[in-house]
């Protein structure tokens, strides 16, 4: 028996069958209908295939269009900004970019947990197209040219993670552990044709805008666009899903925080996770600001060039991510499991690292080319893949805010690191030292990446972890 004082490590079933009956519309009919009896195999028969696939389909259209538009205005506004203000203006956009993810993020997430994700997604989606909307207006008119195009460079971002995470929470919400282990990867796959597509348009469409005199900034109008798009069609297209519930209770920003923190403190392989991923993506960010730096340097002002390039370079790349995704992804986390996936990024970064500080000191584009590839490949393939998996663990509840911690912090924290190690190159006047550095940083997380790999199985047995346990039970029930 379990005393007034304890806690049940197995209420979460009686949790779990009160939401689902909640989620369900009301019955006129007063008496329980009569369980529906399946037949052997027909509930791991539904977990794949067209069904899955459709109600899957929404959320990857959304993804698309959502990447389509961040990848989009990435290139465009990483391009005008080298060419406005040169490479050091990176040295102060890329702590930017990371205080406003946080300082966004932390507004957001508090609601996204516990109130209905759809009103909060249309919000975030017209709040997004009027902020645009008034930048492009400012480049226009050539008033405060530099600061508007920093802001949607800023909004890239925006678009970039924090839409993308509220769209994940949903798709959280409407599958379980084994509809996701196989359906987030088919998801990922789809929302490569948006990115593909922005980074085409950006890639090739200097050259055909310059001849006609129009200015390379009027690709942003289609920001505003999108993102109106997306705060219309998904919340009309999910309306009557599970995705479109959220809980009841209502917290404080305080409490929220304390209930991420509360569940990563009380997994202890999460809180390895956590420290393996924020030296991991200081890594990272730290690469990327040392590659748009050596190709600024090079390219100088022009910024047709530097949009064919970074477009360009962004869209190969992504070619081979789709095919890898399409190819081996799935059989790479199926051999090395998510602790061992998680291993590749930081591997993947210190290799990255050392072959940018050969390109920045010989001051080639090619080899420049091939070092960020080395750790974008693997970033937006497997490891992007994996952490989807491991975040479907956590309860619904505490998914977004877990997620703040996890994934978007990592990377918010490490766009603040990257700018002040750019300066240290800036101020020895040697561009290799900083991908050196991010090499370094690099190679500090492989040891908890160790330890996740280590602690990983006994980890699940933890109850915090309620829908493993529950698909667990789904699986052999």
């Amino acid at each position: 028996m379990v005393s007034d004082g304890d806690v049940d490590p197995w209420d979460f079933l009686a949790a779990r069958k009160s939401e689902v009956a909640a989620r369900e519309p009301a019955s006129p009919k007063p008496e329980a209908e009569a369980p529906v009896q399946r037949e052997r195999g027909e509930l791991r028969a539904e977990m794949g295939g067209p069904t899955l696939r459709r109600r899957a389909w929404p959320l990857a259209v959304a993804l698309i269009a959502v990447s389509f538009a961040g990848f989009l205005t990435e290139v465009v506004g990483a391009s005008q900004m080298i060419a406005l203000a040169g490479p050091s203006s990176l040295i102060y956009m890329y702590p930017l970019g990371g205080l406003t993810l946080i300082a966004v993020a932390l507004f957001q997430f508090k609601y996204v947990d516990h109130r209905a994700r759809l009103p909060m997604l249309r919000a975030v989606g017209f709040g997004y197209a009027a902020v645009f909307t008034i930048a492009i207006i400012f480049i226009s008119l050539s008033v405060w040219q530099v600061a508007a195009t920093g802001a949607v460079w800023l909004l890239a971002d925006q678009l970039n993670f924090l839409v993308p995470l509220l769209v994940w929470s949903l798709a959280g919400d409407e599958f379980n552990v084994a509809e996701g282990r196989k359906i987030f990867g088919w998801i990922v796959a789809w929302t490569y044709l948006g990115q593909l597509a922005g980074l085409a348009v950006s890639a090739f469409a200097p050259l055909a805008m310059n001849p006609l005199g129009i200015p390379l900034w009027a690709l942003l109008i289609l920001d505003p666009i999108v993102c109106i798009f997306i705060a219309l069609w998904l919340p009309h297209r999910l309306r009557h899903t599970a995705a479109a519930k959220g809980t009841s209770k209502d917290e404080n920003l305080r409490e929220s925080l304390a209930g991420a923190w509360e569940f990563i403190n009380g997994v202890k392989v999460w809180r390895t996770l956590l420290i393996a991923s924020l030296i991991t993506f200081t890594a990272t960010m730290t690469a990327h600001l040392a590659f748009l730096s050596g190709v600024g340097t090079i390219l100088g002002s022009d910024a047709s060039s530097l949009q064919i390039l970074i477009g360009s370079v962004t869209f190969g790349v992504f070619i081979l991510c789709w095919l890898i995704q399409k190819l081996a992804a799935r059989r790479v986390q199926d051999r090395l499991g998510i602790p061992g996936t998680l291993m590749i990024l930081p591997i993947a970064a210190v290799l990255a690292g050392l072959v940018l500080a050969v390109g920045s000191a010989m001051g080639s584009i090619a080899v420049l080319v091939i070092g960020i590839a080395l750790v974008r490949i693997p970033r937006w393939t497997v490891d992007e893949n994996t952490r989807r998996a491991a975040l479907a663990l956590v309860p619904d509840e505490r998914r977004a805010r877990v997620s703040f911690f996890v994934d978007l912090g990592p990377i918010a924290l490490g766009l603040i690191i990257a700018g002040p190690i750019g300066l240290i190159g800036l101020a020895v006047g040697v561009a290799w030292v900083v991908p050196l550095i991010a090499a370094v940083i690099a190679a500090f997380a492989i040891r908890p990446s160790i330890s996740v790999v280590r602690g990983w199985d006994d980890s699940l047995m933890n109850w915090r972890l309620r829908r493993r346990k529950q698909n667990r039970t789904l699986d052999f029930g």
